[in-house]
């Protein structure tokens, strides 16, 4: 996708680096007061994020080939001008891909890639195992927090 350089700088370093200040000051701390076996809910939580992140990013998001032929409007699909092609229903023309995405949803700047039919799915699995782990770190880091004052 256009925007893989924010993605593979700045989404990746995020994930990582964040993750991996929580798993040496807290989950891996012999004194933080968390039983040992966490270590093996958080660090596939972890895994399971950057393997989504990556499927949403190199995955084909649906992408459909010019049709210049004349029966495809007759069939229901419609001209788009900026690719010069037909295009089946709920397929859009995604400015920044430069190219027609079957059921186009969004661009997605933290995937680097646009959304669409394709990698919908692994995109769904990357929004709620980084929130599920975004939500863990902070309350991990918490626990810490408050168990020190």
């Amino acid at each position: 996708g256009p925007c893989w350089p924010f993605c593979m700088f700045i989404t990746v370093p995020l994930i990582v680096i964040l993750s991996g200040l929580v798993c040496y000051f807290v989950v891996f701390n012999r004194n933080s007061g968390l039983p040992w076996w966490f270590a093996f809910i958080y660090i596939p939580m972890l895994a399971i994020t950057l393997g989504a992140l990556f499927c949403v990013g190199c995955r084909d998001p649906g992408l459909l080939e010019r049709v210049v032929d004349e029966e495809a409007g007759q069939n229901g699909w419609f001209w788009n001008e900026q690719v010069r092609s037909f295009r089946p229903p709920g397929a859009m023309y995604c400015r920044e891909c430069k190219a027609l995405i079957q059921d186009y949803d969004h661009l997605c700047p933290w995937s680097g890639t646009g959304i669409g039919k394709g990698n919908m799915m692994a995109f769904k699995v990357f929004v709620v195992m980084v929130n599920l782990l975004c939500y863990t770190s902070i309350g991990l880091v918490a626990y810490m927090l408050l168990r020190g004052m």
